[in-house]
């Protein structure tokens, strides 16, 4: 007996695990190297669903957001009425500072609020949106937080809880500080976010007109309802940034998000946006790799009631393929082996990484077909021993 447990002992000191990887060549491969080029300094579309990069231009460099900024302002807006702190038709006070900043930024973003009135909270979001109200921006600032120097840090606080990790807010209208930046990248988790979090209040950026204090103005997204699709978000001008755009596109049940910045006029902006949009719609269509519980592959189990078990997808997944272009497509199945009991339904015990070429594209969660219980000691020694002898 004692004899019985030295052997246990020693063989348990032995690592039996290692890493395992398996490369396959999936039947759908595209090639993301083509021949377009946005002529914007900064550019990234992407897909809604799964995050993957269709095309991108220096997306991780530093971009002064300008009036894009105020997708955040709305971020923190939404999330207060989302928790019932603030309601639609809450009237909000419009400070003298409020009304003084109203259109010190380019393209003289105001709603054209009144010194000393009250705005319903939805009428403010309409000025935000549609007429890009540096007054109404800062009006719900001091509202929510007091003062806008406070309420750009609940700005980044958001920002930073969003993975917005290369961003950073002084203010909620954009207005240009040199501390006042993001990137094309962080810019598209916003949008994303805003979309994916807050679908109740996402109408409000379809809206094509918005009519103030007298004053008629049109979305300064002009295009809204074109044949891309576009149903939103922001555009943003100030000398240091130049002219930029982030846009969501909804067509034949794929959503892009693109944004383009450093353009020097607004015929421009659009013009890279409408290329970028149109590329993205053209250029690829969506095939389901895998479906939800697909077996990927029957791996071993060490120290179980049970010696193999089923390595499953925990999710479809689909990805949009350029149509013109292919080359193979990687896929690499990564785990530890052997995969030690007990093993729970659903545990997750490898991952799924799809590469373009070399070039990791995105990665999955391979999860466990059921529950496999440890095997009594007897069971695991013979185990082992079969193990030390093959």
């Amino acid at each position: 007996m004692r004899l019985l447990k030295i052997l246990i002992n020693l063989l348990s000191q032995i690592a039996f695990r290692k890493i395992k990887i398996l490369i396959i060549i999936l039947i759908f491969s595209p090639n993301f190297a083509h021949s377009f080029k946005s002529n914007a300094d900064y550019a990234l579309l992407i897909e809604y669903e799964t995050n993957q990069v269709l095309y991108e231009k220096n997306p991780r460099k530093k971009i002064y957001p300008a009036s894009m900024s105020k997708l955040m302002t709305l971020y923190v807006l939404f999330d207060y009425l989302e928790k019932n702190i603030i309601s639609l038709d809450e009237k909000i006070f419009i400070s003298e500072n409020a009304w003084r900043k109203g259109g010190a930024v380019s393209e003289s973003s105001t709603m054209f609020a009144e010194v000393s009135s009250y705005i319903s909270v939805e009428n403010i979001i309409k000025g935000i949106v549609i007429q890009s109200g540096n007054d109404a921006c800062i009006a719900i600032s001091e509202a929510i937080s007091g003062s806008e120097e406070i309420f750009s840090d609940e700005m980044n606080s958001y920002a930073k809880k969003l993975g917005m990790n290369d961003t950073n807010f002084v203010n909620s209208t954009g207005l240009h500080d040199d501390n006042h930046y993001s990137t094309p990248l962080d810019m598209t988790i916003l949008a994303k976010s805003l979309i994916k979090d807050f679908p109740n209040f996402y109408h409000y950026f379809s809206e094509k007109s918005f009519t103030w204090n007298g004053i008629f103005q049109p979305n300064r997204n002009n295009l809204l309802g074109n044949n891309l699709g576009i149903d939103g978000l922001k555009t943003g001008k100030t000398s240091q940034s130049g002219y930029s755009m982030i846009v969501s596109s909804k067509k034949e049940n794929i959503r892009l998000i693109g944004i383009v910045s450093g353009l020097s006029s607004r015929d421009s902006r659009t013009m890279e946006m409408q290329k970028l949009i149109n590329y993205g719609q053209k250029s690829f269509r969506k095939y389901k790799l895998y479906t939800n519980s697909d077996i990927v592959k029957k791996v071993k189990v060490w120290g179980g009631k049970k010696s193999n078990l089923n390595m499953l997808v925990s999710e479809d997944i689909n990805l949009l393929l350029n149509i013109r272009t292919k080359r193979n497509l990687n896929a690499k199945i990564l785990f530890n082996e052997p995969i030690i009991a007990p093993v729970k339904e659903d545990q997750v015990i490898g991952k799924l990484v799809l590469f373009n070429d070399k070039e990791e594209i995105m990665d999955f969660k391979l999860i466990s077909g059921e529950k496999i219980e440890r095997n009594n000691i007897f069971g695991r020694t013979i185990q082992k021993i079969r193990y030390l002898i093959n």
